[in-house]
């Protein structure tokens, strides 16, 4: 099933223009940001990477660096900051599993 936006600001790294009419409101966006980029990241596309969009969409905007915003607005940019970061960290790997009797501790214990 395919979703259509009718928004104009629609992009595949905004999908609806969420994030595009949130910046275009400023100060007057009341947030809470929290709600925002949750729906923004649930409506990325599976193959799209998060990280990698909001790093675009911070570009895109020349919020990439410098100060941020007053209000819920600056919220918003926080978290697509921490977003787009999140995408640079070098990976731990995956969890190492501790089964049997040493995951699970001595019955002394």
């Amino acid at each position: 099933m395919a979703i259509r936006y009718v928004s104009k600001h629609h992009s595949e790294d905004d999908p609806g223009g969420l994030i595009q009419e949130a910046l275009a409101a400023g100060p007057a966006f009341p947030g809470p940001a929290e709600d925002l980029l949750l729906a923004w990241s649930l409506r990325l596309a599976p193959e799209r990477d998060a990280a990698t969009a909001a790093g675009r969409l911070l570009a895109a905007h020349g919020l990439d660096a410098g100060p941020l915003p007053e209000g819920a607005i600056g919220r918003l940019v926080a978290l697509l900051r921490e977003a787009a970061d999140s995408g640079q960290r070098p990976s731990a790997g995956p969890p190492r599993r501790r089964g049997g009797r040493r995951g699970r501790g001595s019955p002394a214990d």
